[in-house]
């Protein structure tokens, strides 16, 4: 079992961010299996309840953060846990802590925001953010990847799996609210505020100062876990002008911020979960790194970028524009697709499966996993394949030139077979998994890693993929490795849905 180290701290000055996004990554480390190890300077009690909830396990460090001491602790750490991959998430790991980490020869991702460190060493940089360009990183080294821009935001789970469109029909339709309806439909407007795990200066204070001047409003205070006035805070909405529900450390949050007419947040985390969830915002900037992003997500009319002194006016403007706010939300969707934390994660593990050519040997292996009751149901013919059948087609397969048929292995063990056929620039891909395998997703990692290797290997294009509509795992499997749909086609005369995979959709 392979391991994950994360190193990242938390704090109330510092807030939860860096913590959280590393905890989105491991959550696909632990579906597949692996173990995951934070190492971190003071835990708060918030961090640890999570840490436990996920079954990742925490290890306090005892150098100053950002030393060169914390760098020979986090490295002697992840060379006795053998770990695959070390993490690294704050502005205090520098050049030389990166340098120090990869001349111990570990695999290094970093999380970075603005570019602070002089060389860039690890493996990967990865870097979220609106604007995130190459530019930004020329002094790195020759073998450095960057992973660039929302299309690699980590999202939580819950929000990764979490259907926006089904749990609020703001979405696809005018929802009439305040003002702005004039009918029976007509409702009071809601309004999301969340500025953070931990928000030392109490910015929600002044937000709810604000909310109240504004009449027939209902308003959710969502508090980090992290948050020390949270008592002040419950005092103050005690008997307000307008519904204002206070929520600390809500356990079900993508409803909770799915179902606002528009939303007060800053611009870290949140705003990405919330433009995956389509909620209007308007942006405070609460630390001066927070500053670009906010007006960033301005310029693309996800966003209104405001400040406190300009909040009730901005307020106002928004919640009587139905027409803005739902194009707001529409193009908040189009940043976030909820598949970033699958991309880095295929990424970080693509050479974790030895993909070999199938061999003579193979036959009655593939044969057994194509009969696989599971398998047939969702192939294009799904009656059992005779042995006698299987071994011709098998025989002509492995003599055909326009024929990749691989099988993968991973610690020495098969776990499943893919195979491609050529019709000059693109390719047709089969799969299939050993049963006892599945539901970790090495389903799209085995896509990923043969598709790749394919497109190294070849001149081809694009890949092509057939599914029966019914086949919703195979579906998931394909879109999280970065197929995207191409319209019907039928296959067998089966109705089936076409994905399709590009070169240049690999090589970003």
């Amino acid at each position: 079992m392979s391991t994950l180290l994360l190193r990242a701290d938390a704090s109330p000055q510092i807030g939860m961010g860096h913590v959280m996004r590393c905890l989105a990554l491991a959550e696909l480390w632990l579906q597949a299996g692996s173990a995951v190890t934070l190492l971190t300077a003071s835990p708060p009690p918030a961090l640890r309840a999570r840490a436990e909830v996920l079954g990742v396990t925490i290890k306090e460090l005892s150098a100053a953060s950002g030393s060169p001491a914390d760098a020979a602790e986090t490295i002697a750490l992840a060379q006795s846990l053998r770990a695959a991959w070390l993490v690294l998430d704050g502005y205090h790991f520098d050049a030389d802590f990166q340098r120090a980490v990869k001349t111990a020869e570990l695999r290094l991702l970093v999380f970075d925001d603005t570019a602070h460190a002089t060389h860039y060493a690890a493996d990967f940089v990865l870097n979220q953010n609106l604007g995130a360009s190459a530019s930004l990183y020329p002094h790195r080294d020759p073998t450095t990847r960057l992973l660039l821009g929302p299309r690699f935001v980590q999202l939580r789970g819950e929000f990764a799996s979490f259907n926006a469109q089904a749990a609020n029909p703001r979405l696809s339709s005018l929802a009439p609210i305040g003002g702005e309806g004039r009918g029976e439909g007509a409702r009071p407007p809601r309004v999301l505020v969340t500025l953070g795990g931990s928000d030392p200066d109490n910015a929600t204070g002044e937000v709810l100062s604000v909310l109240r001047t504004i009449p027939n409003l209902t308003a959710d205070l969502i508090l980090g876990p992290a948050n020390p006035h949270a008592g002040a805070l419950q005092s103050a909405i005690r008997n307000p002008q307008s519904a204002i529900h206070l929520h600390q450390n809500p356990p079900d949050l993508p409803p909770l911020m799915a179902r606002a007419d528009l939303a007060i947040c800053a611009g870290g985390t949140t705003a990405w979960e919330l433009s995956f969830l389509g909620v209007p915002m308007l942006v405070l900037v609460l630390a001066e790194n927070q500053r670009t992003n906010a007006e960033r997500l301005a310029a693309t009319g996800a966003a209104v970028h405001t400040s406190i002194a300009r909040l009730a006016d901005d307020l106002r403007t928004l919640l009587t524009d139905a027409p803005r706010r739902t194009e707001m939300s529409r193009r908040a969707r189009a940043l976030v697709d909820g598949l970033g934390t699958f991309r880095v994660w295929l990424r970080m593990n693509e050479d974790s499966l030895h993909l070999r050519p199938a061999i003579a040997d193979d036959c009655r292996r593939v044969w057994e996993w194509a009969n696989e009751p599971a398998v047939r149901a969702v192939s294009f013919t799904s009656e059992p394949i005779p042995w006698e059948q299987h071994v011709a087609w098998f025989n002509r397969k492995l003599a055909d030139a326009n024929t990749r048929l691989w099988i993968a292995e991973q610690l020495g063990a098969p776990l499943g077979q893919v195979r491609f056929d050529l019709d000059g620039p693109t390719a047709t891909i089969s799969v299939s998994l050993d049963a006892s395998r599945r539901g970790k997703n090495l389903g799209a990692l085995l896509i990923w890693s043969a598709c790749h290797r394919l497109f190294r290997e070849s001149a081809l294009e694009a890949i092509h993929a057939c599914i029966k509509p019914d086949n919703a795992a195979s579906v998931r499997a394909f879109v999280k490795a970065g197929f995207e749909p191409a319209g019907q086609t039928t296959v067998k005369g089966c109705a089936a849905l076409r994905f399709v995979l590009s070169r240049a959709a690999v090589e970003t």
